[in-house]
């Protein structure tokens, strides 16, 4: 069995969050969907290559992590193979595949699903590769001892929202909850953790639960459907940023925001914007950069003769962000 997952790294939080601004160079390059790699994202004398798949370029936390993992990797001399799978589990398979074929030494994801990512971490099972699995876990990965996590604890995430509504919302309420895919365990994990830290507030009811995929767009037209269903309610609790902010959007547009507790996670740039207006009510924000950091120096310990199996997961803690504190961790 992998080792147990026992490293909490503490960390100062007032770390800087401004998006990466090195989208633009070759390295970072993300590939489109169907393609196996950005066309020129590792350079061809490099002598340690990584690849990385992310689960959708759509997601603004996704893709601000690939910038900082790329930024992170160019400075200690390391090139990543960088590609998009586009939501597509199968895609990203084939895209880990790709990299194999490219003798990248690790390869590494933001899986789309832990059981249909499985075939991913065959293939480097088969070839004696290091796997880096960052945020979301892969099934099966705890077997292989070249098997790596480097994320946070979303039961934490979803423990912190559900404390704050505890404390926030008003007897009897009445709660709309927009999620991502439940078949992912992340955010599965994330709805446990906060209905366990309801459960002495009996008196607050779900009124509805859409599977809005945690995307804006599907989280908005969900919330103008709930204003023309509902006459009334208290909060809309989503489980990411993307969501929230299309939930604020829908509201502002039907004059239904204030009084009406909006709550995410993840801690995007847009959403501590949204925060700092006075429109998001809270996020629990997710460390990208912290965790980018953490996935380059593990690309860099292997490179430099670590042996995987002795490397532990790293766990990066969650914050809560509300406009008391929203000036600590806006872009600076």
């Amino acid at each position: 069995m992998k080792k147990a997952l026992t490293l909490i790294l503490a960390l100062a939080m007032a770390l800087s969050l401004a998006a990466c601004g090195t989208a633009g160079t070759a390295s970072s390059a993300p590939a489109s969907p169907d393609a196996s790699a950005a066309p020129g994202s590792a350079s061809p004398a490099a002598s340690f290559v990584v690849g990385f798949s992310n689960v959708d370029d759509i997601y603004s936390y996704c893709a601000k992590f690939r910038d900082y993992l790329v930024a992170d990797c160019k400075e200690l001399g390391i090139d990543v193979i960088v590609t998009n799978a586009g939501g597509d589990a199968n895609v990203m398979n084939g895209q880990v595949e790709d990299m194999i074929s490219q003798n990248a030494k690790i390869v590494s994801t933001i899986a789309c699903n832990p059981d249909g990512n499985t075939p991913a971490l065959d293939s480097a099972k088969n070839a004696k590769l290091p796997y880096v699995a960052f945020l979301n876990s892969i099934k099966g990965g705890d077997d292989y001892d070249g098997y790596i996590y480097i994320g946070s604890q979303n039961y934490d995430a979803g423990t912190m929202q559900g404390k704050y509504l505890a404390e926030k919302l008003p007897k009897n309420a009445k709660v709309i909850y927009l999620t991502g895919s439940l078949s992912n365990q992340e955010n599965l994990d994330r709805k446990n953790g906060m209905m366990d830290a309801l459960k002495d507030r009996t008196d607050i009811k779900f009124i509805a639960e859409y599977d809005v995929d945690s995307k804006k767009d599907r989280a908005m037209s969900t919330t103008e459907d709930c204003l023309q269903a509902f006459d009334s309610f208290d909060a809309i609790v989503c489980q990411n940023d993307d969501a929230a902010l299309g939930a604020v959007e829908a509201l502002k547009a039907g004059n239904r925001l204030d009084g009406v507790i909006t709550v995410g996670i993840d801690g995007s740039d847009a959403a501590l914007t949204s925060i700092q207006a006075g429109e998001l009510t809270m996020s629990v924000l997710q460390d990208a950069k912290a965790q980018a950091k953490a996935g380059a120096d593990v690309f860099a310990q292997i490179r430099d003769g670590a042996d995987p199996a002795t490397i532990k997961d790293v766990y990066v803690p969650f914050q809560v962000v509300t406009k008391d504190n929203v000036a600590d961790y806006i872009s600076k």
